[in-house]
Formats: structure tokens, sequence, C-alpha cells
């Protein structure tokens, strides 16, 4: 691990850490993807008595429900683009799925060292506004619901949209954060 993300980590939880090596894992089980945005809200919803899903759930916001949506929208090929946005291909003539189905194919992948390159821009991102957003809140550590905050600031349409399809903004989630917080005390 480079000297700078492990002194980036040195805040984080037990459980942050152990959502960021579980979203390594997701990446490693699709094909050894780099990891995206998708992978590390996947990761951080898996351990259902951590901040981030608790204030998910609080929200009304079924887990289960939303990790099926992520995976769907994550697998599409094509983040941020929709049912409209294939009817209006369709209209010019362009069929979506026979374009994504010619882009997969068999890729070969370099091998690399355990962390390096691991990340992709978005979920590098993610992860820095998960830093500001533990700052923001004047905490000296990085917790799941950390990084649920900096993975939906950080805007990647693959998060956002799945998460408003259960009914969840950033608003919302901060503010249910906060009262999660306020209650342990």
């Amino acid at each position: 691990m480079s000297a700078v993300l492990e002194r980036f980590t040195q805040r984080f939880t037990a459980r942050a850490r152990l959502a960021v090596v579980e979203a390594v894992r997701l990446a490693d089980e699709r094909g050894g993807d780099p990891v995206a945005p998708a992978d590390l809200l996947e990761a951080v919803l898996g351990d259902e008595d951590g901040v981030a899903a608790r204030v998910v759930v609080g929200r009304g916001v079924a887990l289960d429900a939303l990790r099926a949506e992520l995976r769907s929208r994550a697998a599409s090929g094509v983040a941020g683009l929709g049912e409209a946005d294939a009817e209006a291909l369709a209209a010019i003539g362009i069929d979506l799925d026979a374009v994504l189905r010619r882009l997969d194919g068999p890729r070969v992948r370099p091998r690399r060292r355990r962390w390096q390159g691991r990340f992709d821009p978005a979920a590098k991102r993610s992860l820095e506004l998960a830093l500001r957003e533990a700052i923001a809140l004047r905490h000296n550590y990085v917790g799941t619901e950390h990084l649920l905050l900096g993975l939906v600031r950080g805007g990647d349409p693959v998060v956002v949209d799945a998460l408003a399809a259960g009914g969840a903004s950033y608003d919302d989630l901060r503010d249910g954060v906060r009262a999660e917080l306020r209650r342990a005390g």
C-alpha cells in the first residue's frame, strides 16, 4: 500500500477499512476492474450493523433492494443511462443492448500490486469526500457513515440513482447520520 493511502486510511475505523477491503474483493470478483463507487457502497451496506446501513434503513430503504438496484445499474455497463436514454437512442436507430454486447468481451488485464491502481477516479474522489465529510462533522475518524456521505456527494450516477430509486438523497442521509450519531451519544 502506498504511503499516502496508508496515512489516509489511518483515520478509518475498523468497519470502514473492512468496507474498503470488501469493495476490492467485489471488484476482483467482477473480473479485476478498478473499484468503482458502486462497489464501495455495496461493501458499506454489507455491514448491516454499521452506521451507514442503519441510516439507509432508517430512511426507509431496503438494503437488499438497494444492493440489487446497484448491481443492475452497474451491470448495465453505461453509468447514468436508463430506459428513457435507451428509447431515445432507439429513436435514432441505435440499439443500446447491441452496443453493450459488442463492448463485452474478454479483457486482458496486466497484473498489479494489491492496491496499485485499484480505485477508479470516482471512487478515489468519494474516499476523499468521505474524509471531508468527517472533517465537516468535526470527527477525527472516517466511519462507514462518512463513506456513505462521500459516495453520495461524489455524484456517481450509479450510486446516486440507486439511492434516489430507494427514496434517499444526500440531505436525507446527512440528516440521518447526524441523528444516528446523536442517538449513539
